[in-house]
């Protein structure tokens, strides 16, 4: 079958995009993917793992922008790629169309009205809901002409025109069975660490060895307001009373960075906190082995209630205690694997507490740690998840036969 996903980022790096496609074509699937390339570096196309890459040069600077107007009076990004999807599905006889995101979605049905092919939708957020803690949506011009109202009715709409929607976790799931979608057009093909993946990337000796001082714990991830990184910040006073060789490493970039690092200085904790800056996939590793705790302090909203993020899953395979913030499917996660603790979203003290917990108790973090790797070679790994993946695509191919 020949398969034409399609992602409004660059790629690589994704590493859900990746896990599926390889996973696709690795079971004689054809995959093509249709994306960016943000800096013009990369070839316009490009044979990658045997995914057949084809690339749309535009600045990020106007994919955000025009990711952003979708769904206003103001929305030329959707004909956009409209047009560039048909263009795609004709050219290279695209037997199925796989959307990555909610807001490519409506572009991917239109096409669809040409190609008469089906249209997998698969949403890797609830994306309405993060749209009410997204930056970009809530400052100038954003918060005066996106219309969450709007987006809602959208929703439902494409997800009840596509042929099967693939989502990340079971809350997702149930959530759209709840918006009226058809309980056998949902599939959860979840954020699972692919384990020989993510174990294939040599750990850098020099990072484990800059902290080897210190009592670190790690964030890894994109920084916005609905990460809840505030919250751990604050708690850094706290935290030192107890912890003088506290070290808080963020690896990674976002909207608010500026707002960290002016919060930093205001309560003057710089010395305890590392921004390490945006990092390949291939050296997050070697962050979350010299952590002794690794944090996801995500804000608790029906958006993160609706998620799971892959960094769990890497701080479980890396023997590596958990303190998370009290979303719904992590802490059903953590609770279950019995790999960390919890904490209510944004209280600092509570967090503060939970680290000292661990701090106190070298043995309990090791135990947490060893249940949490434990649970990803029994459960929470890629080839286990896939297997609904390939079963949705045999299910696709015997319908057309």
């Amino acid at each position: 079958m020949r398969i034409g996903m399609v992602l409004d980022k660059r790629f690589p790096p994704d590493a859900r995009v990746e896990n599926e496609a390889v996973t696709l074509v690795k079971n004689n699937h054809e995959v093509f993917l249709l994306c960016y390339d943000f800096r013009n570096s990369l070839p316009k196309i490009e044979i990658y793992k045997g995914i057949k890459i084809l690339r749309i040069a535009k600045t990020k600077k106007w994919a955000n922008r025009g990711r952003g107007l979708i769904n206003t009076p103001f929305d030329y990004y959707s004909r956009f790629w409209e047009l560039n999807i048909s263009y795609y599905v004709k050219e290279n006889t695209i037997d199925v169309l796989h959307i990555h995101d909610l807001y490519l979605l409506g572009a991917g049905l239109k096409s669809q009205q040409k190609s008469k092919i089906p249209i997998i939708a698969d949403l890797h957020e609830n994306y309405v809901e993060g749209l009410k803690h997204y930056k970009f949506a809530n400052t100038f011009p954003g918060k005066y002409i996106i219309s969450i109202p709007k987006w809602e009715k959208r929703e439902i709409e494409w997800c009840q025109s596509a042929d099967h929607i693939i989502t990340v976790i079971d809350e997702a799931a149930n959530r759209y069975q709840n918006l009226g979608i058809q309980n056998n057009k949902i599939h959860v093909v979840a954020n699972y660490v692919n384990i020989n993946e993510v174990l294939s990337f040599p750990i850098d000796p020099s990072i484990k060895n800059n902290y080897r001082k210190y009592f670190v714990i790690t964030y890894v991830g994109g920084f916005d307001t609905h990460r809840g990184l505030e919250s751990i910040i604050r708690a850094i006073p706290l935290i030192v009373d107890y912890c003088k060789n506290l070290k808080l490493v963020l690896v990674g970039y976002g909207r608010n960075y500026t707002d960290l690092t002016k919060l930093v200085k205001s309560i003057n904790v710089q010395q305890y906190v590392d921004f390490i800056g945006y990092q390949p996939a291939k050296n997050l590793p070697s962050y979350i082995s010299a952590s002794d705790i690794c944090l996801i302090p995500h804000l608790k909203t029906i958006h993160t209630d609706n998620t799971i993020p892959h960094k769990l899953f890497h701080y479980m395979l890396f023997q590596k205690p958990v303190v998370a913030s009290n979303c719904n499917p992590i802490e059903r996660i953590i609770k279950e694997t019995n790999c960390g603790k919890i904490y209510p979203s944004m209280n600092s003290v509570e967090f503060a507490k939970s680290i000292h917990a661990l701090f106190a108790d070298p043995e309990l973090r090791s135990t947490l740690g060893r249940n949490g790797k434990i649970a990803v070679y029994k459960k929470y790994n890629w080839e286990q998840t896939s297997k609904t993946l390939l079963k949705l695509y045999n299910k696709i191919n015997l319908n057309d036969k």
